[in-house]
């Protein structure tokens, strides 16, 4: 039997998925192999649905800012989202079929992407407390999607995956110009808001369609029967 190449890849839960590459041959998939699979597969499936429900929370808005157009950008959006949770949730009984082990890999990964949670939604707390004190309630949303987009950053270097710095400027360039809008027009809150929503809500939804793209890469590249 020929010897195949895979990539052996650690991925640990947190506020998005992470990936360490390291590459290798194995002539069949041993056990060792398979709870390899099963701690990245585990880590990676239920993202998608997190991302679905982040991609609502950021549409929302559009319902109160633009009235039927808004209703009916929301509703795709509600479809969407509906795909990758049910695709997710497919991943998910699949990778219930193999038992997952932590390695010393994920651990490290699980912790920075822990700190790096904290700080990102201690920051927010802050900034919405405080921007709420002084009366510029406004500038709530437009921060929060600016800080969402911040945090891919330090991300995209802990999972060592180039996406993330992509995915970064949408939610960044949008916050910016929905702040841009509430300083220097009328324009009412929930239409500044719906401003911000759109950079997070194309963030979240690439994020959620890759999530399912890299579950299917993993398991062909372990020779797993994907369903």
């Amino acid at each position: 039997m020929h010897k195949r190449r895979y990539c052996k890849r650690a991925e640990r839960a947190g506020k998005d998925a992470a990936i360490v590459i390291q590459c290798g041959s194995e002539k069949k998939m041993d056990n060792e192999t398979k709870q390899e699979f099963g701690e990245i597969a585990q880590n990676i499936a239920p993202y998608g649905i997190m991302m679905a429900v982040f991609t609502l929370f950021y549409s929302v808005w559009f319902c109160f800012a633009w009235g039927g157009a808004g209703r009916i950008l929301f509703t795709l959006t509600v479809v969407y989202g509906a795909y990758i949770v049910f695709a997710s949730i497919k991943n998910i009984k699949h990778a219930k079929r193999f038992k997952a082990v932590p390695s010393e890999a994920g651990k490290k990964i699980a912790k920075n992407m822990g700190i790096v949670s904290a700080i990102t939604y201690s920051a927010l707390t802050v900034f919405a407390v405080t921007l709420a004190a002084v009366h510029l309630v406004k500038l709530i949303f437009p921060a929060v999607t600016l800080i969402i987009g911040l945090h891919f950053i330090p991300l995209a270097k802990i999972m060592n995956r180039k996406i993330d710095y992509f995915i970064a400027p949408v939610p960044i360039v949008f916050s910016l110009v929905a702040s841009y809008l509430a300083f220097t027009t009328t324009m009412a809150w929930t239409e500044v808001y719906a401003v911000a929503g759109i950079g997070g809500t194309c963030a979240t939804m690439i994020y959620g369609a890759y999530m399912l793209y890299a579950y299917k890469k993993v398991a062909q590249e372990y020779g797993v029967e994907y369903p």
